[in-house]
């Protein structure tokens, strides 16, 4: 595992957490909070601990932000994992509870990737929870026909790989990464690659963030066996769309097309006919499907959000 003093965003000089393992549902939670004042739930992928969001969290001063690693992730047990987002979901309600968050006041909650799809099906099975929920590009791949396609390309070769190499599971994300590569737009002219410019994997780190790189090598496991079947889940999306929560359905302006379709077939599902939903769904500029490689645009996104 990366040694996490050495996160590349932290912020100096930051208010350390009070950190923890907390007992949920069968298993042990480590848990970190932060700050004082309106709760802030992040919930990330099987395959993201709550260190990769410390930034995020450092950034969000004013309120209790909560981040944890979810069950079967590095320094939270393996009991009961691989499991599915209902689960997941199950897990964070009752983290809430626990914690004593969100039973008066309700939570705000932000989840990413296949933690958007936990975030989603938490609002959906405890309204009473929470307050604002934010889900930033959940892989539901199954939604549309582009989604259907990339998860069939990408099965396949983690499949073969695997087959060929048990155990691999670094080999197996780098292949995932791959097989999702996006061109850079230019920002003038939407669609349009710069000359000269390089695919960018899913994934992949960005140069100067070799952290981030070996975590997730170290966590590759995580989104072989835990991610990677949730994103082969279906939304309800009758539950979806006559849900009394405030759901929200974000996606960055640097990320791979796949999740703009799919957040906005989510967003025009959730539309309900008189009410205030949005037409479309959020955009954050400069923000790609890691959202811990942008730790201040998403900050900031999430502060407007919950404020």
């Amino acid at each position: 595992m990366a040694d996490q003093t050495t996160n590349p965003f932290a912020l100096p000089g930051a208010e350390a957490p009070r950190a923890g393992l907390r007992d949920v549902n069968g298993c042990r939670l480590h848990t970190e909070v932060r700050g004082s004042g309106p709760t802030i739930l992040i919930i990330g992928a099987a395959s993201d601990d709550a260190e990769m969001f410390r930034p995020i969290a450092e950034r969000l001063t004013g309120f209790t932000v909560v981040t944890y690693d979810p069950r079967g992730t590095l320094r939270s047990s393996r009991d009961g994992w691989p499991c599915d987002s209902t689960r997941h979901a199950e897990d964070a309600a009752e983290l809430l509870r626990t914690l004593g968050l969100g039973a008066e006041t309700r939570a705000d909650v932000f989840g990413s990737s296949a933690g958007g799809i936990v975030a989603l099906q938490l609002a959906l099975r405890h309204p009473e929870l929470v307050r604002r929920v934010t889900v930033f590009e959940p892989g539901y791949f199954q939604l549309t026909a582009s989604g259907r396609a990339l998860a069939s390309r990408v099965g396949a070769q983690v499949d073969r790989h695997l087959a060929a190499h048990p155990g691999d599971w670094a080999g197996a994300m780098a292949l995932v990464s791959g097989v999702a590569r996006v061109e850079r737009p230019d920002d003038k002219q939407p669609g349009v690659t710069q000359p000269g410019a390089r695919p960018s994997g899913l994934l992949a780190a960005p140069a100067g963030l070799e952290w981030y790189a070996a975590r997730g090598e170290a966590l590759a496991e995580n989104l072989i066996r835990g991610d990677l079947p949730v994103t082969s889940e279906s939304v309800d999306l009758r539950a979806l769309a006559t849900s009394a929560a405030d759901i929200r359905f974000a996606l960055g302006s640097a990320s791979h097309p796949v999740f703009g379709e799919i957040a906005r077939e989510l967003t025009r599902v959730r539309r309900r006919p008189g009410s205030a939903d949005p037409e479309e769904p959020d955009v954050i500029d400069g923000v790609g499907h890691v959202v811990c490689f942008a730790p201040e645009p998403v900050a900031e996104y999430i502060r407007r959000r919950c404020a």
